[in-house]
Order: structure tokens, then sequence, then C-alpha cells
């Protein structure tokens, strides 16, 4: 397979598409912090002081083989899907990870080894290792085999390095920072952000703009030497920087973690005061608990976490998994395994959940393509694509591999094309010719805008037919 060279893609950002979320990693001696902007349109979740010495398993989501393992070190962690499925969090070593979309992920799912999903790749990592190398050294030990999300990591630990780890092209890659050398990251590549370090050309100033964040917060490493001393105050400055502060898509946390003193600090869009939780005062050899993310009457949760059951655990990863577009009847079984993890041969996931594979042939540099995937007439008529499920940008000669996690079985619809001249639609001429190549999920060849249509367009999926290869009609 040609390799193919994404010079440049725009995302569209709606309420099903991606977390447009902003991290960074500030070194200065032996201070240490990594602060992270958490934007989404679901603000619930909790804090959960998970317990050293427990034996755990992932979640069925195929027929493979689960991971298992028991947690060596305790930790804090920010759930919204319930336990042991975090957005982030640190350990009682003072490793910190935390998550960020990133719509080319791609995960090593056909590989033959143990699994986990994407979120409880980050509780993995907390509960074995104490530094960013024992995870680098440890990166292809398990495969993701994903529910939903794709995500990319930013971690840092006590002595001072960092590292940004992403699945492209089905391999893990890890793009270390030694001490002292600050890092930053937002919903991009490592490898596309790059140019954006130092100029914004073509960029329009808009904080809710990928690259334009990470153009501020590398602006902000780059000036550090100019400004006052790094702390925790320092770090929520940055992050009110490249805040998105209103709207249904904003920021919900700003969490700061102040890695040489094992304590994390935080506020949320609707309850503003800073909250925050020492490590060093917990105790992680007895009882799961946790505390209401939202809420003002603590400052300080150390000592007023409360007992974590399975009932409330699933009080909150229902209505989040179902604002992801995941069934009800899903977060309760995955809540249940939370509980009561064990070697499963099904899950309700693994029998009515598929991930899509959509092979796009691309016979010219430079071409502008467009793909869009919808689950239902409504979304259709909405133009709103599924997780995962939209592209719009020029892509270099070859074929590009699309995948979309977590869709559940049944009818999709699909429309893509070359944009020729870049108006997002396809065109026809006067006798109802298309001009440009296109593509669906059905075999219709249309002569008008007009049948370009949900019931024209889509077709039934699951499992056994889940890999598409675009042919091109024109």
């Amino acid at each position: 397979m040609k390799k193919v060279i994404l010079t440049f893609f725009t995302f569209v950002l709606t309420i099903q598409l991606a977390f447009p979320c902003s991290s960074i990693v500030l070194k200065e001696g032996n201070k240490i912090f990594l602060a992270k902007n958490f934007d989404w349109t679901y603000r619930e979740g909790i804090i959960i002081k998970n317990l050293r010495g427990t034996n755990k398993t992932a979640y069925f989501t195929h027929s493979g083989e689960q991971a298992n393992w028991t947690s060596i070190y305790g930790s804090v962690t920010f759930n919204q899907n319930g336990k042991e499925m975090p957005y982030g969090g640190m350990n009682e070593k003072g490793l910190v990870i935390e998550m960020l979309w990133l719509d080319l992920t791609k995960y090593n799912i056909n590989e033959e080894k143990k699994y986990l999903n994407e979120l409880e790749w980050i509780q993995y990592q907390l509960d074995n290792f104490e530094t960013v190398q024992q995870v680098i050294d440890h990166l292809n030990d398990l495969k993701i085999y994903p529910i939903k999300g794709k995500i990319h990591y930013i971690l840092t630990d006590n002595t001072g390095h960092s590292v940004v780890i992403e699945y492209l092209n089905g391999k893990p890659l890890a793009y270390k920072k030694e001490a002292n050398t600050c890092q930053a990251i937002t919903n991009n590549t490592v490898f596309h952000s790059e140019p954006y370090k130092t100029q914004i050309d073509g960029i329009r100033k808009n904080n809710t703009v990928s690259a334009y964040r990470y153009f501020q917060l590398e602006q902000e490493i780059i000036n550090k030497s100019n400004k006052e001393k790094i702390s925790e105050a320092f770090a929520f400055n940055i992050l009110k920087k490249v805040t998105i502060p209103k709207g249904n898509f904003k920021t919900m946390w700003s969490i700061v973690y102040n890695i040489n003193q094992k304590s994390i600090s935080f506020f949320t869009d609707t309850h503003k005061e800073i909250k925050s939780i020492n490590l060093s005062e917990l105790d992680f050899g007895k009882e799961l608990t946790y505390f209401n993310i939202n809420q003002n009457e603590l400052k300080n949760l150390s000592k007023e976490l409360i007992r974590l059951t399975e009932a409330i655990n699933y009080s909150y990863n229902s209505p989040s998994l179902v604002h992801l577009g995941i069934e009800e009847n899903v977060a309760r079984d995955i809540s249940q395994h939370q509980f009561t993890p064990g070697n499963n041969r099904s899950s309700v996931f693994a029998d009515d959940y598929f991930h899509f594979e959509i092979s796009i042939p691309l016979e010219e540099e430079r071409q502008t393509g467009f793909l869009a995937v919808m689950d239902n007439e409504q979304n259709f008529d909405k133009k709103q694509a599924v997780t995962g499920g939209y592209l719009y940008g020029n892509i270099g000669k070859g074929t590009l591999i699309v995948h979309i996690y977590g869709l559940k079985n049944g009818k999709y619809s699909m429309i893509s094309f070359i944009d020729n001249n870049k108006n997002r639609k396809l065109d026809f001429d006067m006798n109802g010719k298309a001009l440009e190549k296109y593509a669906s999920f059905s075999d219709n060849n249309f002569t008008s805008e007009n049948e370009i249509k949900y019931s024209n367009t889509s077709s039934e999926f699951n499992k056994s037919n889940a890999k598409i290869s675009v042919i091109w009609k024109q």
C-alpha cells in the first residue's frame, strides 16, 4: 500500500466529532506541572481514589484475550465513563497521564496480543508503572481495542521526563522530552503540530482551532523565561488562554497536576472555585471512594471522599456513554464488569457493535477529499456525522484508510467525493452528470443533487461487512 501524506486537515467540530482539548507539561528545576483543559459537551464526572492490590480484567470487546493485572499503585483519576475508564489522573508515585482527541488515530487492533480499551489503557499505566520510561518500555506489550474514542496521550513523572504517545497506522509512537524541556499538545499529531510552534500562517486567530491553541501553548513555553516562575497559578493562567469559554462545546474542566507535591487542583465551568486533593494524605489500601467534580462546598477533598458503589458508578457512566452514542444496556454491562471483572467470552458491546474500516483510493496529489458517515435519516438531513466519521482536506496520493470505532449494528449512510472546486458538495452538470468522483454505501448512480438521500446512500452493517473499499463513480 502506498504511503499517504496528509498535508492539511480541517475537521468540523460538532457535538459528535471531537474533544478539542489542550495540555502542557511545564518544567523548571524540580518543579513539574501538567495542565489540561477538558473541552466537551458533557460536564458531569467524578474523581475516584483507585486502590492498590486490586485484581483487574479488561472489558470484553472482541474474541481475543483480555488483559489481566493487579494494581501495584493507587491513583486519583477523573472519570465520566465509570471506574477503570478514566480520562486522566495521577498515581501515588507521581506518574500523570491525560488524553486528548486525535482523529487520525488508528489502533493496533489486528495484532495478536492481549487487549484493553482506550481508557483502560490509562488506568493500566497508572496501576503498574512509576515513570514515563517504564510506560515506553512496555508500550508494545498490549494492544488497544477501543470502544469509541480516537485519542492520544500526554504523560509526565517526577523525573521531569514527559512523552506524547500516539497510535498511527496501527503502531504506537512515543515522542519523549527530557527533564527541563516543556511539552505541549492539542488535537493534531505531533508531526502535524510541529509547523505551528512558532508561526500560525494561514490559521485564523481563534482559540477553538487546534493549531492556534498549540501555537499559544508553545509561545508560553518560548516566553517562559521572561515571565514569573512556574507555579500552579501560572499553569492555570496558561489554561485560561486556550479556554473555550462559551457555547455547547466548551471547556468543562481545568486541571493542574503538581507532580513533586503529588497534588491535583481543578475547577469546572459551573463551579469555578479551585479545589485540591493531595495524594500523600490518602490511604490507597482501603475503600474505593469518589467525589462529584462539580461542587464548591469543599476546597480540600483529601479527607472528604465517599464510598463508590456499582449503583453510583452506573449513575455516572450511563449518561456519559449514552451521550457518546453507546446504548444504555452497554453502559450497564460495562459498569457491572468494572465491579465484578472476569475473563468473559461475550459482552453486549462485542455482540452488537463494530468498527468501520473504509479505504479511499486517491489517484493524484493534493486532492481534496470529502467523507461523511451518518447513522440515521435525521442526522443525514442535519449533515451530522458519527463520531470520527467526517473528514475534509487535501490528501496525498495513495490509499487513505479511515477507522470509525464503536458503531452499533445497523443502517449507515456515506457520501464521499473528490471536491475539485472545494465547495463541499457533489456537483452536477445541466444533463445530470456528476462532475466529481463520488461513492456511497449503495449502488445508486445519482443524476442530481436531489437524489442524494439517506435511503439512496445507505446499507446495513455489522462485523461481517465492516471493511469497505471505496469504488469511485462519475
